[in-house]
């Protein structure tokens, strides 16, 4: 049996780090591979790691942001372990053994990595939590708080659409994007500006929640719209969250949302009210091709494929 090591970063304020946590819950219990998890920090936790676990396979939940004292001749010096690399932005190294993307690749549909992309589902997770009964429409969305996300253009929209309804806002502080939270603050000051309809109730929360947290959050929701700009060539995380909690779900064109993109949920073509009303049947395909429960096995057959 092949043992992997999961290598992650350990902030947990932070999307890349919550996805490397996400991927390794969902095939920690292999009974084909065996799989290691290690957040670290340091060049020495890695090497420290990699004595320790002997692994026959590395896989990097990398981001240069995040990851920075990991230099390519760390790697280079390892070259009788396999190493794997998640995509969540360009690479600049297209040398390593395999990269893996999740839903779909990047814009170049993973050209330069030739015979070394592997495509992988979206890791959804399981929820079996409470779906409470709203009085009034209930719009929920999350995420980091930047001016790209649109939390203030969806604070109107939902502001000028709904006679009634309630608009649940949870922002965690960002730490490596937002560390004076200056940027989250400007944000919510807008949103609460924008909210003018005394019929809307805005709710605007900041603790960090974990991903079970993140789960019943969406699930109090009758919709959960992102609406942001153009701003990555990745593929948003927050749609595996609302997607696992079977909730509608409202987009816009932005390219971090390709993989589930179609006009039914698209608000710039199909009003959020009606999007509403349609429920979750145009979501039907992703919840079929993203099962959790196939997820491991997928996996599995990548690392032991070589």
């Amino acid at each position: 049996m092949k043992t992997v090591l999961i290598a992650n970063h350990r902030q947990p304020n932070c999307g890349v780090m919550q996805f490397g946590l996400r991927v390794w819950k969902l095939i920690q219990d292999s009974p084909n591979v065996n799989y290691v998890y290690r957040e670290m920090e340091t060049a020495q936790t890695y090497i420290d790691s990699i004595n320790q676990i002997k692994p026959d396979v590395i896989l990097y939940n990398w981001h240069r942001g995040t990851m920075g004292w990991l230099i390519e001749d760390m790697v280079k010096n390892l070259p009788n372990i396999k190493h794997y690399f998640i995509f969540h932005e360009e690479f600049t190294r297209v040398n390593y053994d395999k990269y893996l993307f999740f839903g779909d690749y990047d814009f170049t549909k993973g050209e330069k990595f030739g015979d070394k992309k592997v495509l992988l589902p979206r890791p959804l997770l399981n929820y079996d939590g409470e779906y409470p009964e709203n009085e009034v429409p209930t719009i929920g969305c999350f995420g980091f708080a930047f001016w790209n996300k649109g939390y203030h253009k969806l604070t109107k929209l939902v502001n000028d659409t709904f006679s009634q309804s309630v608009l649940n806002l949870h922002m965690p502080y960002s730490f490596f994007g937002d560390p004076q939270r200056t940027q989250t603050n400007e944000v919510k000051k807008e949103c609460i500006r924008l909210a003018t309809n005394p019929g809307m109730k805005l709710n605007i929360t900041h603790d960090f929640i974990d991903g079970n947290g993140v789960l019943k959050f969406l699930a109090g929701n009758d919709l959960n719209a992102f609406i942001y700009d153009d701003n990555g060539e990745g593929i948003s995380s927050v749609i595996d969250y609302a997607l696992s909690v079977r909730r509608p779900i409202a987009i816009s064109d932005s390219k971090m949302f390709r993989h589930i993109y179609n006009s039914d949920i698209f608000i710039g073509k199909t009003p959020i009210e009606f999007i509403l009303k349609n429920g979750t049947k145009p979501l039907k395909k992703y919840y079929d091709k993203w099962n959790p429960d196939n997820f491991q096995v997928e996996m599995d057959k990548t690392i032991n494929g070589d």
